[in-house]
């Protein structure tokens, strides 16, 4: 971003007399229209911004930043796990959005460069000076009529740190609290029930065990509900008992030479995607253009999940083994897709391809009413 008009940049070494007053700035910003539906990206600014005006700006590297922020281990893959990069072009986004707004007022303004996570500090030439800022300089003393007590070093430095330890605490918790993982979960588990269907085989020539490789490929979800202290009870038919949510894990649709079958004929998937049989196998497709193949991947899951009429996620497939990859993927804090909690509707249908090619990356799909151009986001 460029400078703004009528606005000069603060040097990081000269930022301490400004701390507070720019503390109160990024407070105002995630209260603004442009982040206040993204809550985790205002946990990634606040964060970015304090380690920066405490001098802390070491600690904004992307491996540190995604184990402090996002829960990563100390080894993790930076090249294969884009979550820092995403959510920082996204915080980017947001601000360039909020400062275009404020680009001729006296409000001061962060910015974060492209290919930085360390922010830049602007003031208003017309504003607050850092004399302004400063309320006590050197040689300025309390009037007369105050008289202070006499406190000893440790007694100013005990309320201090613990203070600090509080604080620690909190934003500990507040991290936990904001991962997408949790974020997702807590809505779709927010009634403490989940119904799980397992629709019946296509192919009449099937065996028994087949339905049982369903409930080993949906095993994941028994243990997630329970994260959640919520229950997984089985239905017979594809509906959620009293409004709970009704999660479905189905098969790959049986191949028949000259006979191509679908999913859509199991009268379950509602989106613009689905999982069809064709001459070449199971492949992921757009209804509205057969010919459209979404993903590159031969081998590939598809979530999707319905907001209204009713509460539903769906889970199906190329093959048992995508499948499978997808239940892990979104039953585990550390491989959740963290596309899937910020961009799934209130009001419609969202679709999310889970390729297993390691280096594709989860692609979203919106439903036809309302937005449906395909967002590509890191695990």
């Amino acid at each position: 971003m460029a400078e703004p008009r009528s606005h000069i940049e603060i040097p990081l070494s000269e930022l301490e007399p400004y701390a507070l007053h720019f503390r109160e700035v990024v407070e105002t910003v995630c209260a603004s229209r442009f982040f206040k539906p993204s809550p985790k990206s205002c946990v990634f600014l606040r964060h970015i911004v304090h380690r920066t005006l405490e001098g802390n700006t070491s600690e904004l590297k992307e491996r540190l930043i995604g184990m402090s922020l996002f829960g990563r281990e100390a080894t993790y893959d930076t090249g294969s796990d884009a979550s820092v990069r995403v959510r920082a072009n996204d915080v980017r986004r947001r601000l360039a959005a909020f400062n275009e707004t404020h680009r001729d007022s006296d409000m001061s303004c962060i910015e974060l460069p492209p290919g930085s996570y360390v922010p830049r500090f602007y003031r208003a030439t017309n504003s607050i000076d850092a004399t302004e800022v400063d309320v006590r300089t050197e040689g300025s003393s309390p009037p007369p009529s105050v008289q202070l007590s006499q406190l000893s070093l440790q007694q100013l430095a005990t309320p201090t740190l613990c203070a600090l330890f509080l604080c620690v605490i909190f934003l500990r918790w507040q991290i936990a609290q904001e991962h997408p993982y949790n974020a997702f979960w807590q809505g779709a588990f927010r009634n403490g029930k989940v119904s799980l269907y397992l629709p019946p085989a296509e192919d009449p020539t099937s065996q028994p065990l087949l339905r049982l490789q369903q409930v080993q490929m949906s095993s994941p979800l028994f243990s997630l509900a329970g994260q959640f202290h919520s229950q997984i009870a089985f239905v017979e038919k594809p509906q959620s008992v009293d409004g709970d949510l009704l999660i479905v894990v189905k098969e790959p649709p049986p191949h028949h030479q000259g006979n191509p079958s679908t999913s859509a004929e199991s009268g379950l998937t509602a989106g613009e995607l689905a999982v069809e049989d064709t001459p070449q196998g199971a492949k992921i497709i757009d209804r509205g253009n057969p010919r459209v193949r979404p993903t590159v991947s031969e081998s590939a899951a598809l979530l999707t999940v319905e907001s209204t009429p009713d509460r539903r996620i769906e889970i199906e497939g190329t093959d048992n083994a995508a499948i499978q990859n997808a239940v892990r993927l979104i039953s585990d804090r550390d491989s959740f897709p963290e596309i899937l909690a910020d961009n799934i509707r209130a009001d419609g249908i969202t679709q999310v391809i889970l390729p297993m090619a390691a280096e594709e990356h989860p692609v979203l799909f919106r439903d036809s009413t309302a937005d449906s151009s395909p967002q590509a986001g890191g695990r």
